[in-house]
């Protein structure tokens, strides 16, 4: 179930993933050892670090949903929130975080690190907006589990190097 906000849950659940996201997720897995060879938008320097840090990366997930946002009749003599706006966003920046987070849950991943969540609007309709979620799903070498407290992998937009930094220091993800 996608995190409630401060608006509540969303209207509605994320549809389940794609069937051709389920067969490139199953071919990155492979055998369900790794077999060395992920793809990531690490740097060379996130890449080595991630890995001294001691986690290996399974490979680039991603999330999108297209919303279409749509507009609210509201009285402008004051200022207010659009909340019909506001709840639109919010969806669909839940779906696209919630199908990337299933997409490193299938790869076995503990966690998603260099998170970013991008917004384009569409030329082809101004009301639309699509949200993209990429990351690079990891997984800690030791066998030891880093998932969230609700057992799915955790999101962090830490880089790389940001993240070996934080766990040097003794903090841990959550």
């Amino acid at each position: 179930m996608p995190p409630q906000g401060p608006y509540g849950p969303p209207a509605a659940q994320a549809a389940p993933l794609p069937q051709r996201a389920h067969a490139r997720l199953s071919a990155m897995r492979g055998d369900g050892t790794h077999r060395g060879l992920a793809t990531s938008d690490f740097s060379v320097n996130e890449f080595l670090l991630t890995r001294e840090a001691g986690f290996e990366p399974l490979g680039l997930v991603m999330g999108t949903s297209i919303y279409h946002v749509g507009w609210q009749i509201m009285n402008w003599k004051q200022s207010q929130e659009v909340t019909v706006l506001s709840q639109a966003m919010y969806n669909a920046r839940t779906f696209a975080m919630s199908r990337m987070v299933e997409e490193a849950n299938i790869l076995g991943a503990d966690g998603i690190v260099g998170v970013r969540l991008e917004i384009n609007k569409q030329d082809w309709e101004a009301e639309l907006s699509e949200f993209v979620a990429v990351g690079t799903a990891i997984r800690a070498r030791n066998g030891k589990s880093y998932r969230n407290a609700q057992g799915r992998p955790f999101t962090s937009a830490l880089s790389g190097q940001d993240f070996w930094t934080l766990l040097q220091a003794g903090y841990l993800p959550a």
